[in-house]
């Protein structure tokens, strides 16, 4: 490039750095005709704001810790030195499946868990009722609903202990809505302290105090017991089985001991000698059933104490309680706020009404 372009490419940065200058007076000089008009809707975003302050609810966020400690049959010693440590997985120890690690943490946010836990009674106000009737309640849906054609959806309610396969459409259909509102707003926030730790923190944020904490306290009830239930299941149809059979070797004891009790042993002869014969059978057989009912006793002793090892335990570190966390929109920040916003509106109305007069000028 020759030094005459060069130049020329410089003088005309130069004048386009000085046109934009000159604009950016202009616009300055003509907001300050316009400051009052300014400063109104400055003052009237400021009060758009307090009053948004005031008129929105405080949120109450329930807040719980808790460690789950896992044990399975194969364990002790080492292995659970090594679990406290968070190296069971060096040892080739630890838990696997759906149910471990933090699979937990997504079963607790999952629609089963938290419909259930919707559907947990509760004694809110005095009065007994599903936590679905709380949560409707406080945040008025019935009232909404009363302005809506469908007269079933104006009737509805969750009576307690209503089986979920006789839900009607709109039953559910509540319950689902209700379930999409709680996770997309995270409402609802599960998460570990430290990936290398077993605590967990649990979270939950409701415009209503009473409601966060009982929300919270039944979903890790329900969480523990279907967890619970799951990790333990082939062990209790175990126990269920070895039951069972001790039962029937029970009955078939003591029914032998009836029959050797209803039998004579009168040895006067040979022929009385002879009738004597079942009697001792059944003393024989009732000693037989006696040796096999005590080993199927130890056997479902020993699966109970399986039962006892596989079961998952939860260590509770910290429980909601009242008062809860508060947190609202505080009168300063939404005031200024309103008004930052107030301000911009106009700003940018006002330069663009100024835009497009110049441009309809030229």
């Amino acid at each position: 490039m020759s030094t005459v372009q060069q130049q020329t490419t410089a003088n005309n940065d130069e004048i386009s750095l000085k046109e934009l200058l000159q604009k950016a007076k202009e616009w300055w000089q003509y907001l300050l005709t316009k400051w009052l008009i300014i400063l109104v809707f400055g003052l009237g975003g400021a009060v758009i704001g307090l009053i948004t302050s005031l008129l929105t609810p405080p949120k109450y966020t329930a807040k719980l810790s808790f460690a789950l400690v896992e044990k399975s049959a194969g364990g002790g010693g080492l292995a659970d030195l090594a679990s406290s440590f968070g190296l069971s997985s060096m040892l080739g120890g630890g838990s696997s499946g759906a149910f471990s690690g933090d699979n937990l943490l997504e079963i607790m946010q999952s629609p089963h868990t938290i419909q259930q836990t919707l559907l947990s009674p509760v004694v809110y106000q005095g009065k007994k009722q599903n936590l679905v009737e709380v949560y409707i309640q406080f945040n008025e849906l019935r009232d909404k609903w009363k302005k809506k054609d469908n007269k079933e959806l104006q009737i509805l309610s969750f009576p307690i202990g209503q089986k979920r396969e006789t839900f009607t459409r709109t039953q559910d259909s509540v319950l689902n809505s209700i379930y999409d509102k709680l996770i997309k707003s995270n409402a609802l926030t599960i998460a570990r302290k430290d990936k290398k730790l077993s605590f967990v923190n649990v979270n939950f944020t409701s415009k209503d105090e009473v409601f966060s904490k009982l929300f919270e306290e039944k979903l890790m009830e329900v969480t523990y017991g279907f967890y619970k239930e799951t990790r333990t299941a082939q062990s209790r149809a175990n126990i269920n089985m070895m039951q069972a059979k001790a039962d029937s070797i029970r009955r078939l004891y003591e029914s032998s001991l009836y029959r050797s009790a209803g039998y004579s042993q009168v040895n006067i002869n040979q022929a009385l000698a002879f009738a004597a014969v079942p009697k001792i059978k059944q003393e024989n057989n009732s000693q037989l059933y006696a040796t096999v009912y005590t080993e199927v006793l130890k056997n479902l002793e020993t699966l109970k104490l399986d039962l006892a090892r596989e079961t998952p335990i939860v260590q509770i570190i910290d429980t909601p309680r009242f008062p809860l966390e508060k947190e609202r929109l505080g009168k300063a920040k939404a005031m200024a706020t309103g008004g930052i916003l107030g301000g911009f509106l106009i700003v940018f109305y006002l330069l663009g009404a100024m835009f497009l007069k110049n441009a309809l000028e030229e």
